[in-house]
């Protein structure tokens, strides 16, 4: 029967077409290693002509599930003839337990993987062994389970990429949709930075009403209200926002409010409107009373600049989940890809040691083991980093002192922090941007400060913020220059108008502070 499959499967399959011969050759490598190539050049050529035939196969004929399982069964036997000396070529077999998954469902998995264990049985016998009395049963047991797992993989990876064909049109019509929100995007003198929208819809209204100091309010996910946008002093008197009779009374009646400020004058609330409904708020202290006419004529004027601001917030939205899901992808793809199989080596190797005997095999041998666990920790190490994301609920200040505490607790380092962060909260994209900032400089001390002391400083005032990572480490002057990870960062404060300063700190160690607005750090 044919093996079908959707094009963007093919990426896969010219994947295994590349892993047969990396396969091949770690296997070979393994054998020298730990016996002779020499003294089993028999079962490594047998099984080098069973992949030579299996490639040629796929270049000159349909891809079939025959001849995935014909290759499962024709490795197997020869890995059961050379058994137990072939133990090391079990991983091989990997490759044809993948392209089964790739060729089909879970069941055609499930036959190939016992072709394999039936192979391996069957070699073992011709060759007069008994395979349920070899010391190494436990092991090929173990491997069994794991040919099985990688085919199942495979199939697994098949299904979603047929999804993603079935979705294909509902993929389209966004596709379509984003196009033409960039079209609209370029069109606008402002594109579709919220904070300038926010402020162009606060000059819209300081005019006629000639306001001492006002703010343009969102609301959040909690349902609080934050600030994208104000002028004037800022001494908390947009705390509690979302509770003020007033601005309640505007959002729900879709129609302005005002209320009497004693000495100040007058506070007036403008609700921002889509449609039918209210998606903000401009709230604003005036001196004089302004007559309902006026209100009404204004609230009416910044429709069309609420309608802007709000596809900015959608826009940014949709581009913070598809930041959020692409870090969490390539997560999952370090931690079920590449770490994976750096674990598997990993046990390879232990095995290698185990079986040597030859002094200086077993020394280079524990050295590779020892890379391969550095490695390993630096994996985990990057997917925690990629998974750790911004608490919606607690904020700049909490995020980033959960990581840290997570940090140092794995590096060993002492942590001090001082977390001083208000009510009120930055727009989720500076956030955000603050919060990989700081991350990276917390990263780079684990790195490479070799310190022993970590002190956090973060101070949130909207718009004001500031973020000092210190450490007792060895400073910049004993560090590489260049390093692709400060340039990001400063790539990323550039992004929201923030100014960094790295530099060493005196006594010893290095200073990252990033300020926004009129905060600043002490060198």
């Amino acid at each position: 029967m044919s093996v079908w499959a959707p094009d963007s499967v093919q990426r896969h399959w010219h994947g295994v077409a590349v892993a047969r011969p990396g396969m091949l050759a770690l296997v070979i490598a393994l054998t020298g290693s730990a016996r002779s190539v020499v003294t089993d050049w028999w079962w490594l050529g047998a099984l080098a002509l069973v992949a030579l035939a299996a490639a040629i196969s796929e270049r000159i004929l349909p891809r079939t599930r025959v001849q995935v399982t014909a290759e499962m069964a024709l490795a197997s036997i020869i890995v059961g003839l050379g058994l137990p000396e072939a133990y090391l070529a079990l991983p091989y077999l990997l490759v044809p337990a993948f392209a089964a998954g790739l060729a089909g469902s879970i069941m055609g998995t499930a036959v190939t993987t016992l072709v394999g264990a039936i192979g391996l049985a069957i070699g073992n016998i011709l060759a007069g062994g008994n395979l349920i009395e070899l010391p190494t049963f436990g092991s090929v047991s173990v491997w069994i389970v794991i040919i099985f797992a990688t085919g199942a993989i495979g199939a697994w990876v098949l299904r979603l990429d047929s999804i993603q064909i079935a979705d294909g049109g509902r993929y389209a019509a966004a596709y379509r949709l984003l196009s033409e929100l960039r079209v609209v995007s370029r069109r606008l003198s402002v594109g579709l930075d919220p904070g300038t929208l926010a402020e162009g819809l606060l000059d819209h209204v300081a005019g006629p009403l000639a306001v001492r100091r006002a703010a343009l309010l969102v609301r959040r996910e909690g349902g609080n209200l934050f600030p994208l946008a104000h002028r004037g002093e800022d001494d908390g008197w947009l705390l509690g926002a979302e509770r003020d009779p007033v601005v309640l009374e505007a959002w729900s009646s879709e129609t302005p409010a005002w209320t009497p400020n004693g000495r100040r004058g007058y506070r007036v609330v403008l609700p921002l409107r889509v449609g039918s409904r209210t998606m903000g708020v401009i709230v604003a202290d005036v001196p004089d009373q302004v007559s309902s006419e006026e209100l009404q004529l204004l609230v009416g004027s910044t429709d069309e600049g609420a309608l802007r601001l709000e596809t900015a917030l959608l826009f940014d939205e949709v581009r913070e989940l598809a930041t959020r899901e692409e870090r969490r992808r390539l997560a999952r793809e370090i931690h079920d890809g590449i770490a994976q199989e750096l674990t598997s080596l990993g046990y390879l190797v232990d095995d290698l040691i185990a079986r040597t005997t030859d002094a200086d095999a077993k020394s280079l041998s524990t050295t590779l083991r020892q890379e391969l666990t550095r490695i390993l920790s630096n994996l985990r190490h990057s997917i925690f980093d990629l998974r750790s994301d911004l608490d919606h609920d607690g904020g700049l200040g909490t995020s980033l002192s959960a990581y840290a505490r997570q940090v140092g607790a794995q590096a060993g380092l002492k942590v001090h922090l001082v977390h001083q962060e208000e009510h009120d909260r930055l727009r989720p994209e500076v956030e955000a941007e603050l919060l990989r900032i700081g991350q990276e400089a917390i990263t780079n001390v684990r790195k490479h400060a070799k310190a022993k002391n970590l002190w956090v400083t973060v101070s949130v005032s909207p718009p004001n913020a500031q973020i000092r990572v210190v450490d007792d480490g060895m400073g910049m002057r004993e560090q590489p220059r260049g390093r692709y990870g400060l340039e990001i960062m400063a790539e990323r404060a550039r992004r929201v108008g923030a100014t960094l300063v790295i530099e060493d700190r005196p006594e010893s160690g290095t200073v990252v502070d990033v300020s926004l607005g009129n905060v600043h750090g002490e060198g």
